[in-house]
């Protein structure tokens, strides 16, 4: 689409896959978090209160690693960063279910669903389609490239890890499309003259 967007062709199915997907990580976020989230964004990136200690839930711990190898800079850095990160985080699934669209729709509906997603609200889908893919890593303990064919193997996790690819698809296929269009778009020709004042 023009200015570098892009727009996502969804089969139904995999949209409310997807949009199942990010409420449950909206739920784990909201469980964490230690305040309401703010509708504005300068407000909630610059909120803090967060815990001094890593989140026992090995999801959250993925999700908001020690900044420090020492504890007691760590906790000091969790302490003043950890709420704002949870806001942004927040903020960037809210944004990216509200683009899905589906909350609206009947429970039949199984008309493919197109989302429109432009250079402004690339990164909220990156980060979130990101972040599900931490949490469900650590979920099903999926550390290693080795854990990979051991999971798949196991019948408990192969559709879980089927997921965990699904979504890196998703999104391996934005950011080379994304990419694409950058370098497909002409340099500017230093010869030309500059607009009129």
């Amino acid at each position: 689409m023009p200015d570098h967007g892009l727009r996502l062709l969804l089969d139904h199915d995999e949209a409310a896959m997807l949009d199942q997907l990010i409420a449950q990580l909206i739920q784990l976020l909201q469980s964490h978090s230690r305040t309401a989230l703010d509708p504005d964004p300068l407000f909630a990136s610059l909120e803090v209160g967060g815990s001094d200690a890593p989140p026992n839930d090995p999801a959250l711990a993925r999700l908001f690693p020690d900044a420090y190898a020492g504890d007691s800079e760590a906790g000091a850095f969790r302490s003043v960063t950890e709420q704002g990160l949870l806001n942004r985080k927040l903020q960037d699934a809210v944004e990216v279910t509200a683009a899905l669209g589906l909350g609206g729709r009947g429970p039949n509906e199984s008309a493919p669903v197109e989302v429109d997603i432009s250079r402004t609200t690339l990164p909220a889908w990156v980060r979130t389609v990101t972040a599900l893919r931490l949490a469900i890593a650590a979920r099903i303990g999926l550390n290693d490239p080795e854990d990979h064919d051991r999971l798949t193997e196991d019948e408990s996790t192969r559709g879980t890890v089927l997921v965990f690819d699904w979504l890196a698809a998703i999104l391996e296929s934005v950011l080379a499309i994304v990419a694409s269009g950058e370098r497909d778009e002409p340099a500017e020709d230093a010869d030309q003259p500059g607009p009129v004042a």
